[in-house]
């Protein structure tokens, strides 16, 4: 039996429409190397994604100094070169290394692991292109050799001037960037995305050319819209719109709220002017958006000015083209979303229509190397498109593999919309050793400071740590009952159980001691005599040697008589024996009131000797002494110090605290800081030290005043979120030396459990006065 198959092949067809090859609308041809792709009329071209600037919170003059260096690279070239920049959004890696368990800790991450992947969170892309043109057709010889010679020497040459530009791009403009490359999916994965929306890794095929590859999907074009088709997902449908009118003026970032939606791609493209004629290029485009009424007065002005500008050499000017193009599951979720970029649009003075006529050459104009589709160009400065085509996204944190602890503590979306990787710690070296993560919290109370920090506290248990904390009026004592750890109250007047006498031996004991005790005698006396300090070093050394029973303060002042002083250094010592005023503060008790290794996270309660400065002085220097030396195993360890600038309000702690924080970072420790007020920093003796730490996580406070602020040195985006709350949102401002941005820090997805971690009146109306008695109270 024999099939007819001419016969069935002529009825398929007539059934099946035809294939619109999308492949042939692509201009990827093929690789030169992993990095460079040659396109169908001989271009030479590599894509970068870049990191950029966070456009809210950067400063004015490092958004100008971005603005201004883009701009001056793209005036020393020619229309041999053009310039394209997509911005996108990919889904986020939201996975952490999560807590086990059925802890409160574990509870807390399960809940909030749930939130974001309900919220399915995306990161912002930024894609840089830079296409070496072959303006004029190259005279190839007719025969093979003398062919491939002239046409490899032309490719080389381009190549290289390809190559100059880019890495010009890289090092120049003080953003970071890395290339896209064939081998890891991510070139042919973006080029993918242009017809899809959706960015992920796409490999090479050994076979055909790289615009078969890119074009798996359907594209159906309708008017106004056209449907996406992709194996056996739900059919898309989207829409591009294009600039009908500019904006009369631009500014940097002035686009930056139109990328904050996951199913939109922006492109610009951007072809440079030769200065020689751009004179007439400027006339005869003015006359044409005057005779579609397609330009504003002022706009024309300027482009006649920046003509003469760009003849003289100040400004430089190009063929520019944005588009966006709009993703939707269904129509009426398209319908929505491009009346809401085009509301945003027309805030900002720019006119966008929905293309109609030129849909399909719009949409394969988005595609890098495609210069000839483009149907809605304008004669724009260099200045305009850096403007328009800004370098800006938020920080997106850092990743694991380049973090002490390894892993981020949490994920937070940030204002923009994106993820970001929370920590504490600045990237680097996870062998080499820890970099700075000591930080400063600032927000008035009420603002969400402590239960964001007892928030981070949780999520930081991830990291097999400990946790210290140095508490305030209970603030975080619901807090540490969930998360299973010891909490402790030092009252004024009653014995503590701390004995530094006991605990301090050896040669570096006894010198600790020496210098800690000689700054309490000397902070109320005054300075001690040589005589005086040679007999303290040497009672110190027979405690040293004395059997366990006797060393304590009550056996330590019988070694002290008259020194040549009138017993004024034996008096001294008495008073911090059993009967002196300070006999409680190493009081004996049953047992230690303070006991870092019995739990992975312990509490201080510090509030009865805040204002007792010699009491305060002396135990947390002892305290500071303890976690020093449980510190030497270089454990991930979180300190977190509430109410900071009264803690360490003291000449010895303004002494002894930035060498301390050193020493720390180096054995894996965070020194978290919390205080309410700038106000209040200014008036500490540990001011140089608050103000100085690296990181910074400042809650908005709209009671402060600029000058409040004045010694953080804020950004006036900065300044302006600090000073400016959003009525309604849980913001912090988070600052580290390479970068800053807003993270939303609202925490009410974790519903009950919120409330164990704010505490407070709230939290025992949820659970109880008796909740510490309950080991499993947030449950219930």
């Amino acid at each position: 039996m024999f099939l007819e198959r001419e016969g069935l092949r002529g009825r398929a067809r007539a059934l099946i429409p035809a294939d619109p090859k999308i492949y042939a609308h692509l201009p990827y041809v093929i690789e030169l190397d992993d990095e460079v792709v040659r396109t169908r009329d001989n271009g030479l071209m590599i894509s970068l994604e870049v990191t950029g600037i966070d456009g809210i919170t950067s400063g004015s003059s490092a958004i100008t100094a971005l603005r201004a260096g883009f701009a001056h690279l793209l005036d020393t070239l020619d229309e041999r070169f053009s310039f394209y920049l997509h911005r996108m959004m990919r889904p986020a890696q939201a996975r952490l290394k999560p807590i086990h368990g059925r802890s409160f800790a574990a509870d807390i991450d399960r809940a909030w692991s749930t939130e974001l992947q309900r919220r399915n969170l995306q990161e912002s892309v930024l894609i840089l292109t830079v296409v070496r043109r072959q303006v004029a057709p190259l005279a190839v010889p007719l025969f093979g050799k003398a062919a491939a010679k002239v046409w490899g020497e032309d490719t080389d040459r381009r190549l290289e001037e390809l190559r100059e530009v880019v890495s010009i791009l890289e090092t120049g403009l003080g953003v970071k960037s890395h290339r896209l490359k064939i081998s890891d999916g991510s070139l042919i994965g973006f080029y993918a995305s242009l017809l899809t929306g959706e960015l992920r890794s796409k490999s090479r095929s050994p076979f055909g050319i790289i615009a078969e590859d890119a074009s798996d999907a359907a594209i159906r074009f309708g008017k106004g819209q056209f449907t996406v088709e992709e194996g056996a997902d739900t059919p898309r449908v989207g829409a591009v719109l294009y600039v009908k009118s500019y904006a009369t003026s631009t500014w940097p970032g002035m686009l930056d709220a139109l990328g904050a939606s996951r199913d939109t791609i922006i492109t610009h493209s951007y072809t440079p002017i030769e200065r020689g004629s751009i004179t007439e290029r400027v006339k005869r485009r003015v006359a044409q958006m005057r005779a579609s009424e397609d330009i504003a007065a002022t706009i024309e002005a300027q482009l006649f000015e920046a003509a003469d500008k760009s003849e003289s050499g100040e400004l430089g000017f190009g063929i520019h083209q944005m588009t966006i193009t709009v993703f939707a599951e269904d129509q009426a979720a398209l319908d929505t979303e491009v009346a809401r970029i085009r509301g945003i649009a027309h805030q900002n003075g720019m006119r966008l229509v929905r293309e109609v006529t030129a849909l399909e050459a719009a949409f394969f104009a988005m595609h890098p190397g495609n210069m000839d589709y483009r149907a809605r160009d304008m004669t724009v400065s260099s200045l305009n498109f850096a403007d328009m085509a800004a370098l800006h996204a938020a920080d997106t944190g850092t990743e694991a593999a380049r973090l002490p602890w390894q892993t981020p503590l949490t994920l937070f979306q940030t204002l923009q919309g994106s993820l970001h990787r929370f920590s504490f710690h600045e990237p680097g070296d996870p062998m080499a050793e820890p970099t700075n993560g000591h930080t400063l919290v600032l927000g008035k109370s009420g603002g969400g400071k402590t239960t964001t920090v007892a928030f981070l506290a949780a999520q930081a248990q991830r990291a097999s740590g400990r946790t210290i904390i140095f508490d305030k009026e209970a603030g975080l004592k619901m807090a540490v009952r969930a998360l299973g750890g010891r909490y402790a109250e030092i009252r004024a007047g009653r014995p503590t159980g701390l004995n530094p006498l006991a605990t301090e031996s050896g040669e570096r004991g006894e010198a600790w001691f020496l210098d800690w005790l000689v700054a309490l005698l000397e902070q109320r006396s005054g300075p001690m005599t040589p005589l005086q300090s040679e007999a303290l070093k040497s009672a110190i050394s027979q405690n040293g040697k004395a059997r366990e029973g006797l060393r304590n303060f009550r056996a330590f002042q019988e070694l002290f008589g008259d020194v040549g002083d009138g017993l004024d250094l034996a008096q001294r010592i008495s008073e911090w024996g059993p009967e002196g005023r300070y006999g409680w503060v190493f009081g004996e008790a049953e047992e230690p009131v303070v006991d870092f290794t019995s739990h992975d996270v312990t509490a201080v309660d510090l509030t009865e000797i805040l204002d007792l400065g010699t009491e305060r002085t002396a135990i947390l220097g002892y305290l500071f002494r303890r976690i020093e030396m449980l510190i030497e195993e270089k454990r991930p360890t979180l300190i977190l110090i509430d109410e900071a600038w009264k803690v360490l309000d003291d000449e010895y702690f303004a002494k002894k605290l930035a060498e301390w924080l050193v020493t720390a970072r180096k054995k894996n420790v965070v020194v978290v800081m919390m205080t309410q007020f700038p106000s209040q920093i200014r008036g500490s003796k540990a001011r140089s030290i608050l103000e100085a730490l690296p990181n910074q996580l400042l809650f908005p406070n709209g009671e402060a005043a600029s000058a409040d602020y004045d010694s953080f040195r804020l950004t006036d985006g900065e300044l302006d979120f600090v000073l400016s709350p959003i009525p309604g949102q849980r913001m912090v401002l988070s600052r580290t030396p390479r970068s800053s941005t807003v993270l939303n820090v609202d925490l009410k997805a974790l519903g009950p459990l919120l409330m164990a971690l704010g505490g407070g009146q709230a939290g025992l109306n949820a659970f109880g006065a008796d909740y510490a008695a309950r080991p499993k109270f947030w449950k219930e």
